[in-house]
């Protein structure tokens, strides 16, 4: 009877540890698994940029981005996602409760507010991601539809929207969920 009150009494005990995180520890967390990530993917496209030019690179993240952005999250104790209402790949595609955050982005981008370095919805983080360098553009600006790049982009995703950014646009959200 005294090891069943024991085992009861260590459960309960680990249900009340587990609390909520506080919005501040939300935004740490969630400040360094998105810092970690874009100096990953962006690491790592820059690599493979320098050793094999932009097709490459693009190979590289149609095959791998997912998979490092897993890992991340595994590491990390978190869920991750890089989400977008243009996306590239259809599992970035938002759910209609991430299509808010975006959206309401969008519209104060558009209405020349600045974007906040993060948002806090229903207990998740989000960070705007922001076309920020120019050689994002090479695979996410305005491409001549019969250049090389182009024409991998369709290879590797054939239902591609990430195109005809310009620099500052809002390209899409990193969300964590704790």
């Amino acid at each position: 009877m005294t090891r069943i009150l024991l085992i009861k009494l260590l459960f309960v005990s680990s249900v009340l540890s587990a609390q909520p995180l506080t919005s501040e520890q939300m935004i740490q967390r969630g400040d360094e698994v998105s810092a970690k990530l874009l100096q990953t993917l962006g690491g790592e496209l820059k690599n493979q940029i320098q050793n094999g030019g932009l097709i490459k690179a693009l190979h590289f993240c149609s095959q791998n981005a997912l998979i490092l952005t897993d890992k991340i999250a595994k590491e990390s104790g978190v869920k991750i996602k890089r989400i977008s209402l243009l996306n590239r790949n259809p599992l970035n595609h938002p759910s209609a409760e991430e299509k808010k955050v975006i959206e309401a982005w969008q519209l104060a981008s558009n209405q020349g507010e600045l974007l906040p370095s993060h948002t806090i919805y229903n207990g998740i983080y989000y960070k705007p991601i922001i076309i920020n360098n120019e050689v994002c553009l090479k695979c996410h600006g305005t491409l001549q539809s019969e250049s090389p790049i182009a024409k991998s982009i369709k290879n590797s995703y054939p239902e591609d929207k990430a195109v005809g950014y310009k620099m500052g646009d809002l390209r899409g959200a990193i969300q964590v969920s704790f």
